[in-house]
C-alpha cells in the first residue's frame, strides 16, 4: 500500500537493532512513500539478533554525553517532518525529545510500557511531574502498544486525540513461514518423546521478574493429577540451574529445559506446544505471546502482563490469573486441559486478525497525517 502524501521525511529512533523493529520497518514504514533514517541508540543491548540493518540507518556509540551529541547532529542534518521515539526514559530519548520540542518537530513516543504509578506519593508526585513536563508539547503525540500503555501516556498528560494505538504486533508471515517448514505437531512432540502429551510452553529469559517457580510449582502440582502432560522450557538465565533443580525435587516428569533458542528455531517448540503460559511478575507487554497466539495457542498470562487487556479474553483463547498465586494458576492449567485445546487456539489465530500490522500502518498513517498536514 502507498500513502498519498509522499516527500515527508520520518526519523525513527530504536533502542537496538531486534526482530520486531525489522518487522514494523517491512510492513509499515516500506509500505509508504516517506523518506525514513533509522536511528539505533545501540549496537546490540541483548546480544541476540544478528540482523543486517537497512542502507537508511545509523548507530550511535560512545558513551552517554557522545550519543546525544550524535543524536541531535543526526536531526540536524536529516530535518525530518515528524520523529518516531521509541521510549522516553534513556538519556537517548530525552535528548531527541527535548530537539524536537526546540526545534518544533511534531514527535510521538512509541512504548510498550503500562500505567505504574509509584507507591511512595513522593515519588508517584515527581514521576508525574516531570513526565507531564516532557511530554507537555503540542508538538508531542503517543504511540501506546495497546490499552494499558494508552492509559500510561493518557494519565501522564498526552491528550486523547494525540493518542494512536500502534498494535505491539510480529511479522505473522515470518513465523508461518518457518512453521511450514517443520513437521507436525504430533512428530514434533515425538521427536522430544512427548508424544500424546498435552504440552504447556514458556519462552523468555529464566530469572526473578519471569516467575517460572511458580510455574513448575503449579505444573508439579497439577502432574499428580493429570498424568498424560509435558512442560517446555525454552529460554536461559541466571535461574537455569536453580529451576532444574526445583523440577527434579517436585519429581516432575516430562520437563524439557531448551535453552535460548532464536528464530527460526524457535518456531518448532510454539509448533510442538498446546497452550502457552507467562506467569511474569512484570511484563510490559510479552511479544511472546503474540507468537504463540500466531502459531494458533490458547495463553495463560499473569495480571502483570501488558497485553492482557487486548489480546487475551477470558474463557475465549485463555485466562488471566492473578500474579503470584500459584493455587489460580494451578487451577487455570487444570481448567484448559478439560476444553478443547484446538478451539481456543483457532480463537487466538482469528484475534490476530485484528491485531496486525495492517492496522498499524493504517494508524500511523492517520497519525502522521494528522501531526504533518
Amino acid at each position: 500500500m502507498q500513502n498519498n502524501a509522499g516527500g515527508k521525511k520520518i526519523f525513527v529512533l530504536f533502542v537496538e537493532p531486534m526482530h520486531y523493529g525489522f518487522d514494523l520497518i517491512r510492513e509499515v514504514y516500506e509500505k509508504t512513500d516517506y523518506e525514513y533514517r533509522y536511528a539505533y541508540c545501540y549496537a546490540s543491548v541483548t546480544g541476540k539478533d544478528n540482523l543486517e540493518l537497512p542502507n537508511n540507518s545509523v548507530i550511535f556509540h560512545g558513551d552517554k554525553k557522545e550519543r546525544e551529541r550524535q543524536i541531535c547532529e543526526e536531526l540536524a542534518r536529516f530535518q525530518p517532518d515528524f520523529a518516531v521515539i521509541n521510549g522516553y526514559v534513556g538519556v537517548e530519548q530525552v535528548a531527541a525529545i527535548k530537539y524536537c520540542k526546540k526545534k518544533k518537530i511534531p514527535f510521538a513516543i512509541e512504548s510498550d510500557t503500562p500505567l505504574h504509578i509509584p507507591s511512595s506519593k513522593i515519588k508517584a508526585y515527581l514521576k508525574k511531574w516531570y513526565l507531564k513536563r516532557l511530554l507537555s508539547s503540542k508538538y508531542c503525540y503517543a504511540f501506546p502498544g495497546g490499552t494499558l500503555q494508552k492509559e500510561n501516556f493518557l494519565y501522564y498528560g498526552v491528550p486523547e486525540n494525540k493518542c494512536y494505538i500502534m498494535p505491539m504486533s510480529i511479522s505473522e508471515a515470518r513465523l508461518l513461514k518457518a512453521a511450514e517448514a517443520l513437521p507436525e505437531k504430533e512428530a514434533l512432540k515425538e521427536k522430544y518423546a512427548l508424544q500424546g502429551k498435552k504440552v504447556f510452553l514458556f519462552v523468555g529469559r529464566l530469572t526473578e521478574v519471569k516467575n517460572v517457580a511458580l510455574l513448575i510449582d503449579a505444573f508439579a502440582t497439577l502432574q499428580k493429577q493429570e498424568k498424560e502432560m509435558a512442560l517446555c522450557l525454552v529460554g536461559d538465565g541466571n535461574l537455569k540451574e536453580t529451576l532444574e533443580r526445583q523440577a527434579a525435587s517436585l519429581g516432575c516428569e516430562n520437563v524439557l529445559f531448551a535453552g535460548y533458542v532464536g528464530f527460526p528455531q524457535n518456531v518448532e517448540y510454539y509448533k510442538m506446544a498446546d497452550v502457552f503460559v507467562l506467569p511474569s511478575l512484570h511484563e510490559p507487554w510479552g511479544l511472546v505471546v503474540n507468537e504463540a497466539m500466531i502459531m494458533g495457542l490458547p495463553v495463560i498470562a499473569s495480571s502483570k502482563v501488558g497485553c492482557r487487556k487486548d489480546l487475551v479474553v477470558e474463557g475465549k483463547n485463555g485466562f488471566v490469573f492473578e500474579d503470584g498465586n500459584v493455587e489460580e494458576l494451578t487451577a487455570v492449567m487444570k481448567d484448559i486441559l478439560q476444553k478443547d485445546v484446538s478451539a481456543l487456539g483457532e480463537q487466538s489465530t482469528a484475534m490476530m486478525q485484528k491485531w496486525n500490522f495492517e492496522y498499524y500502518l493504517q494508524s500511523f498513517l492517520g497519525a502522521i497525517k494528522d501531526a504533518t498536514e
